[in-house]
């Protein structure tokens, strides 16, 4: 196992954990689905990018950087889809905070205009 196998392994213990507790509630399995396909499009529209930098020798890995996948080490795609994940896990949490807000804002708008309509 490399350093960066193992890096990734400590960060996916604190990151999934972490992802899982932010999206809590009652729509929580759609939205950890949701977070989970943001993170394998982010990886996937990443991934030319780390091709073509190793292609072009922009930037270079140790001689055994472990599996590949076109000489792009899937401890790369691993660590991306990991950051994304919970990026998006808290972004969809603060979205549905925003939601739920702006719902009782105007709960409390419609409320103060029945009673002026009343009076």
């Amino acid at each position: 196992m490399t350093a960066y196998t193992a890096f990734n392994a400590v960060l996916a213990m604190l990151v999934l954990p972490t992802a899982y507790l932010v999206l809590s509630g009652e729509r929580r399995w759609p939205e950890r689905a949701l977070a989970a396909r943001i993170g394998l499009l982010v990886t996937l529209l990443a991934y030319p990018w780390d091709f073509f930098a190793i292609a072009m020798g922009v930037w270079r890995y140790p001689a055994h950087p472990g599996l590949t996948i076109y000489s792009v080490p899937l401890n790369d795609l691993v660590f991306i889809w990991l950051c994304t994940v919970l990026t998006s896990s808290l972004l969809l949490r603060m979205g549905r905070g925003e939601a739920s807000r702006k719902g009782h804002a105007e709960s409390e708008n419609a409320d103060t205009e029945r009673t002026r309509n009343q009076g």
